[in-house]
């Protein structure tokens, strides 16, 4: 059963609390609606992780940069 499609095991929850097939249908349609899958869930987090990992690389050059910087401004 945990392999089970959240979808279907909210769908089979309505049911056991009395709700006909097409109230079960109703709110199962709702919920997926806004429901991710799994591959969407791991779509955004993949995006999330690239977003963060470029703003410390920008954010390590530019703090290097401005170390180079102040290096050679002492040096000449």
């Amino acid at each position: 059963m945990a392999s089970m499609n959240p979808i279907l095991r909210i769908r089979r929850a309505f049911r056991d609390f009395g709700a006909n097939a097409q109230q079960a249908d109703e709110v199962v349609s709702a919920v997926d609606e806004y429901y991710l899958s799994r591959k969407e869930f791991d779509d955004r987090i993949r995006a999330i992780m690239a977003e963060q990992t470029n703003r410390i690389l920008l954010g390590m050059f530019v703090l290097l940069s401005i170390a180079v910087g102040v290096i050679l401004a002492f040096v000449a």
